[in-house]
């Protein structure tokens, strides 16, 4: 969005008003979206967001859309197919609809079919998304992004000089919302059998619980978490470096992603990384190289790949971490990223 109002683009925002629209604010045309409920299921809800996407189209006369997250690359795009206005989804993941499958899958798939038809380009993040996606709209519509991109300039392993490093136990590090399909449970239950065998390690969560996923720990849980010698839980935080910089290792045994962000941040602040072989994640990880792969919902291969980077000596560690910050830079750097936007946006508004 900055990159498009350097070269003259006026860029306006829609969103539902949360924490951040301030400062979407400061730099940008806002208008507050009233009716975007993420995980609610009411068809009459989503209706109303439809004719919202309608009548802010028609307000706005916008000359190009892009649509972030299922409703709005479905409900936004099918408002674009109906005013004619051009527009590209972006699949961020295909989240835990498809993790779960069953009826609610069926029914996205089919409302996918019906939106992907009114974009010009769906961007999708990860290949094994792009597969199941080639089933829902024609393949030239297609475009693989890998990823969204890291800032490498911003998450640099310089800044860590700033910062004491934690010391004496090796800190294995969680980043995301607090989601049973992003592993959290399998990450506790590897840490209390490896407390059995070894006191020499911590697990630290940063994050927090999302209202309104099924998926979502409560808090319930996340105080019996704490509970656990091993697991400190930390505050939110706008700024995750100066934690990053005090750990040794990031963690995501995630089911599905789309390219996992925090995993990119890690790898950009030269951290070794430990993720699954689920979608998206064995995308940011070479198994031995970068860090270690496990086993999807694996509680054992997880535990033994936390002991395998505990008996690591601190000249493999930072080895790794080394190789994961030039593959952050050689193919994740949002730069990179963004000039394949300003591509296809030119390729639209610009023919």
């Amino acid at each position: 969005m900055r990159r498009l109002k350097e070269l003259g683009y006026d860029v306006v925002c829609i969103a539902p008003v949360d924490d951040y629209t301030e400062y979407l604010k400061e730099e940008f045309s806002f208008y507050p979206l009233k009716n975007l409920d993420r995980k609610g299921k009411n068809p009459i809800k989503d209706f109303k967001l439809f004719l919202e996407f309608l009548s802010l189209y028609r307000k706005i006369k916008p000359d190009l859309v892009i649509n972030y997250t299922i409703k709005p690359n479905i409900y936004s795009s099918v408002a674009c197919g109906i005013l004619k206005i051009p527009s590209i989804s972006v699949v961020t993941g295909l989240g835990y609809v498809f993790v779960r499958g069953g009826l609610l899958e069926k029914l996205v798939r089919i409302l996918y079919r019906i939106s992907f038809a009114c974009n010009n380009y769906i961007l999708v993040l990860n290949s094994y998304d792009l597969d199941i996606i080639k089933s829902l709209t024609i393949q030239t519509k297609l475009v693989l992004l890998n990823g969204e991109g890291v800032n490498t300039d911003y998450f640099s392993p310089a800044i860590c000089e700033k910062y004491e490093k934690n010391k004496g136990k090796t800190v294995f590090l969680f980043i995301g919302r607090f989601l049973k399909d992003k592993g959290i449970i399998e990450f506790i239950e590897a840490g209390k059998l490896l407390w059995q065998e070894r006191k020499d390690f911590e697990i630290w969560f940063v994050g927090g619980i999302d209202d309104g996923n099924p998926q979502s720990l409560r808090e319930e849980d996340i105080n019996n978490i704490k509970k656990y010698e091993f697991v400190k839980v930390l505050p939110f935080s706008k700024d995750v470096r100066p934690i990053i910089c005090q750990a040794d290792c990031v963690v995501l045994p995630s089911y599905r992603e789309g390219i996992p962000r925090s995993l990119l941040e890690a790898m950009s602040m030269a951290k070794p990384i430990i993720t699954t072989t689920s979608p998206g994640c064995k995308d940011v990880c070479e198994d031995g190289v970068n860090g270690f792969l496990v086993e999807q919902r694996s509680i054992s291969s997880l535990k033994v790949s936390m002991e395998r980077f505990l008996n690591l000596s601190e000249e493999d560690r930072q080895r790794m971490g080394v190789l994961g910050r030039e593959l952050a830079v050689r193919r994740f750097d949002e730069k990179i990223i963004i000039e394949k936007y300003l591509s296809l946006i030119g390729s639209i508004l610009q023919p």
